[in-house]
């Protein structure tokens, strides 16, 4: 197969799972507007992944805190995945399903907006999402298309098995995500 084969299949793999993505709009544009809610009562963002979905959380938080356009506001968000040792201390003490879980228990509040991601089924972001819905708080789980395990109030889905495509995914639906908090914040001045 040649380069611009292999490049064509490439692109070809990743078309279905970007036109299901626009399809679950209204999923998105929901969470957008409920997340926009709960920042404007003063909530904050928790998010979290393992593997490597937890620099999807580091880069999520870092979106929300530090806006690279020029005039939108910061708003408050932290990355439970980012503390080694809070992490490691958890998962000797409780197990690696409870790294999130625990640390929810104490943190989220309310009005806070938790995050959790994951390209399939993982026991600690489950055990995170269930935490915090315990908690009061927002929850929003950004899956692949094994996470059907993940309860959260806005589930959304990469729809294809491939965790690099499905990684693809989430990393346009957390900008948007991004983008249109801000306008639905604008609207509830």
């Amino acid at each position: 197969m040649s380069g611009t084969a292999l490049v064509e299949a490439a692109f070809q793999r990743r078309e279905a799972p970007g036109r299901a993505l626009i399809d679950d709009a209204e999923a998105v544009a929901r969470a957008c507007r409920d997340m926009a809610r709960r920042f404007h009562r003063g909530g904050r963002l928790l998010v979290f992944g393992s593997g490597a979905s937890a620099t999807d959380a580091q880069h999520i938080a870092v979106e929300f805190v530090h806006p690279v356009v020029v005039g939108t506001r910061a708003l408050p968000a932290m990355s439970l995945s980012a503390d080694p040792a809070a992490l490691t201390a958890i998962t000797s003490e409780d197990g690696p399903e409870e790294m999130f879980a625990a640390q929810l228990r104490l943190l989220a509040a309310p009005d806070d907006i938790v995050m959790g991601v994951c390209t399939g089924s993982c026991p600690a972001v489950r055990n995170g999402l269930a935490a915090a819905r315990e908690r009061g708080a927002l929850t929003v789980a950004l899956t692949g298309a094994d996470g059907d395990d993940l309860e959260a109030d806005h589930r959304l889905v990469a729809r294809c098995a491939d965790p690099t495509v499905a990684k693809e995914i989430h990393v346009t639906i957390y900008h948007v995500l991004w983008e249109l908090v801000h306008v639905f914040l604008e609207r509830i001045r």
